[in-house]
């Protein structure tokens, strides 16, 4: 070859390796733009955790899981759930309109720990997750000896075989004929009861028009229930801001019948105090009056952060019940009122720790930001009492000053505290069984519309959640995560293409 012909040659060579790394280049840049604009309206994000070693793929897709001290990694890989609840951060390069996660995991629970849960935060102030059912001990094998109905996603267990079908039992449930003689005998799980009657029978509520003070200062966020026998509606009270973090404390109020939002009343932060000052701010009254509803049940919701306290709640109601949590704030003694069989309790003050009288059961609250529990060994309605305010009381019930005030119109939840061997004659439950695996692996995927979840730098904030599984507590069990996907899905390039140009 000669010189000439050598240098040509050469020349050539540089430029179609310069041309290949181009291409390459272009590609990649392509490949990772795609990867952000997601133009097919579709996004993937999985993780084996059988597999030892992350990629840097699954690394940028799925955070670690977090707090550290509730989880570990078994022998073969997998996850281990310690203790409830667990968070992870799944990257998203957009927001989508719907999430489908798929779980492969093997659960160790018990009739202490009967439900595996999964979901999305939707409300990064009040943090609040959207949870659907992954697993449940109960309607996977606690009621083996029950007789079962199922058609689709729909599962109706009976104690006793009366009906033949879901549809026989619904037409009977939703015709207010006498399904069953006791109270609450249905119990319910993920089912949206809106459509079928209330365990209450509102013709026998009090009709006469009367205001309920609610006598203790609530700290943060709560839900009430409440019947108006007219058509007015006067809700008022003060607002305490303790002004101990730094953002602008507003607050808004709800009001709902059924699902349906009436109104919504909000209150903008203009005190004049100091965020993170911790000055208390001087009470700021508000008053809401509405004189266009109907007779009948609804939900007043205080949205609110930590910082806020309500004091002096007034309704023109004779019942007022603050629906699954409590807590009342103060130095003063407390008593209230539940219809629920258990109670839980948390402090996260040294200074309140306390004795808490639940019915004829003594609950000791040992440590601050514990969540301790007891159960009461009689039914009915359960009078607690508290030495102060401070203590942050949860179940699924509802609480109250009196006990003539309590108002619950949901039925009996099938959970860890379900009483499945005395009140219950049906469970009725939208539940797709898990799907069977090798080697007890078990497979559930679930269906979230996203389009309102909350997304911060491209994550999203993903729950796992097994009530009562707690590291100091043998009976919990654990969970093993072999691996998580979620499937991301909305608008492809050319429906956000088209939508921009009719927008024009």
């Amino acid at each position: 070859m000669s010189l000439f012909n050598f240098y040509l040659f050469m020349a050539n060579f540089k430029q179609r390796t310069r041309r290949i790394w181009l291409t390459l280049i272009a590609l990649i840049i392509v490949f990772f733009a795609f990867q952000i604009i997601s133009p097919s309206g579709h996004w993937t994000c999985r993780q084996d955790f059988s597999v030892r070693g992350e990629n840097l793929f699954n690394r940028t897709c799925l955070g670690q899981a977090s707090p550290g001290e509730r989880v570990a990694r078994g022998a073969g890989g997998p996850l281990l759930l310690l203790a409830d609840p667990v968070y992870l951060s799944v990257f998203a390069p957009r927001a989508f309109s719907q999430a489908e996660v798929t779980i492969v995991y093997r659960p160790h629970l018990s009739s202490s720990t009967p439900i595996f849960e999964a979901g999305f935060l939707a409300d990064s102030k009040l943090w609040r997750y959207r949870l659907q059912p992954i697993y449940n001990l109960w309607l996977e094998k606690g009621l083996s000896d029950w007789n079962v109905i199922k058609e689709d996603t729909q599962l109706l267990f009976q104690k006793e075989n009366r009906f033949t079908s879901i549809s026989e039992f619904l037409n009977e449930w939703q015709t207010g004929e006498s399904v069953c003689q006791s109270v609450n005998c249905i119990g319910t799980y993920n089912v949206d009861l809106q459509d079928y009657p209330p365990v209450l029978n509102l013709s026998t509520l009090t009709q006469a028009d009367s205001n309920t003070v609610l006598p203790y200062t609530l700290r943060g966020a709560h839900q009430f229930y409440l019947y108006l026998s007219g058509n007015d509606l006067e809700v008022s009270g003060r607002l305490l801001d303790r002004n101990n973090n730094i953002e602008k404390d507003d607050a808004e109020f709800l009001i709902f019948s059924g699902q349906r939002a009436m109104a919504s009343v909000k209150i903008e932060d203009d005190r004049s105090e100091t965020e993170m000052s911790g000055e208390d701010s001087a009470p700021e009254s508000f008053r809401i009056s509405r004189n266009d509803l109907q007779p009948g049940l609804y939900r007043l919701e205080f949205r609110a952060n930590d910082d806020l306290s309500l004091e002096n709640l007034t309704v023109n109601s004779a019942y007022l019940s603050a629906i699954n949590k409590i807590w009342p704030d103060g130095a003063d003694p407390v008593r209230l009122y539940s219809d629920a069989p258990y109670l839980q309790a948390k402090a996260i003050d040294p200074a309140v720790l306390q004795d808490i009288r639940f019915g004829e059961s003594i609950m000791e609250l040992s440590e601050i930001y514990k969540q301790h529990e007891v159960k009461s060994n009689r039914a009915g309605i359960q009078t607690i009492e508290l030495a102060s305010g401070g203590v942050l009381l949860e179940n699924n019930g509802v609480f109250a000053a009196q006990a003539e005030q309590l108002l619950n119109p949901e039925y009996p939840r099938l959970d860890r505290f379900a009483p499945l061997s005395g009140q219950l004659d049906y469970v009725f439950a939208d539940y797709q069984p898990a799907e069977q695996l090798e080697d007890g692996w078990l497979k559930s995927s679930v269906i979230f519309a996203s389009g309102d979840f909350y997304r911060e730098k491209s994550n999203y904030n993903l729950i796992l959640s097994a009530p009562g599984m707690r590291l100091d507590s043998g009976a919990g069990g654990l969970i093993e995560i072999k691996e998580i996907s979620v499937k991301f899905s909305g608008k492809n390039l050319w429906d956000k293409i088209r939508e921009l140009m009719l927008n024009l």
